[in-house]
């Protein structure tokens, strides 16, 4: 009998028409066919509201929605609020995923009856056109983290890499957000959220293989740009996880 359970794939959008028909040419062409592709564009003022409506006639499984500019937080948010699936999953419209992407989050998430599915990811530098991989077929391996072990290992990934850290690459079961969003008006907001969704997870497979390209080195991007509020935010994110999971009785030496 063919799967009817539905993903949602939240895209949320500003100042990328550069990038963003890679993006979206990735998504639609994906292996498991069930989506919900929300794209939501944050009142931005380039061509990519274009784009989108290109792509919104061509792939029926489209929803478009335009905001204005509230930030990434408000545009995920909004992407959150609108999803009807029964799993939720997030791609930055400057980034790509393999044709697999979405196949082998929600294979992994079913065989292990997980509620979160992560995987990894390669580099793409725009700087200087270069690949950087990080991830080989060599390095495949499966793990299922349970319980208190999920937190431990956040820890853990979290001086590696940000296959853990960061919000995409990664499946959730949509329950999980179900009273948590993302924060309005913060940097660094994956940080303030995603051990939240880990600590309500009683399950969660990683799959080392990598299924999205990351694209670092953009001349237009404030993501690497270190500012007194980003520093904060990463301070006030930092201190709030501690305070959390010492409350709860976890081991704080690793985090």
């Amino acid at each position: 009998m063919e799967n009817k359970e539905v993903v949602s794939i939240v895209i949320p959008i500003y100042n990328v028409e550069a990038y963003l028909k890679q993006c979206l040419e990735t998504i639609v062409n994906q292996t498991y066919p069930n989506l919900e592709i929300i794209l939501v564009n944050d009142g931005s003022p380039d061509k990519s509201e274009e784009i989108c409506k290109e792509f919104f006639k061509r792939d029926s499984r489209i929803r478009y929605v335009r905001q204005v500019n509230g930030g990434l937080s408000a545009a995920r948010n909004t992407g959150i609020d609108l999803a009807t699936g029964d799993y939720i999953t997030f791609v930055d419209p400057d980034d790509w995923v393999t044709e697999d992407y979405v196949e082998t989050l929600y294979t992994q998430l079913k065989k292990y009856e997980a509620d979160v599915s992560i995987a990894n990811y390669n580099l793409f530098n725009e700087s200087t056109s270069k690949f950087l991989i990080k991830v080989t077929e060599n390095d495949y391996s499966e793990t299922l983290y349970e319980g208190r072990d999920i937190i431990d290992q956040d820890a853990i990934q979290e001086t590696r890499d940000m296959a853990w850290a960061c919000a995409m690459m990664k499946l959730y079961k949509i329950s999980l957000f179900e009273d948590l969003r993302f924060p309005v008006g913060k940097n660094v907001e994956d940080n303030f959220l995603m051990y939240k969704l880990l600590l309500k997870a009683n399950r969660v497979v990683h799959t080392e293989k990598c299924i999205y390209w990351y694209r670092v080195g953009r001349k237009d991007t404030l993501s690497q740009v270190w500012t007194e509020k980003r520093v904060l935010d990463e301070m006030e994110a930092k201190n709030e996880k501690l305070a959390l999971l010492g409350m709860l009785g976890y081991d704080l030496t690793w985090h």
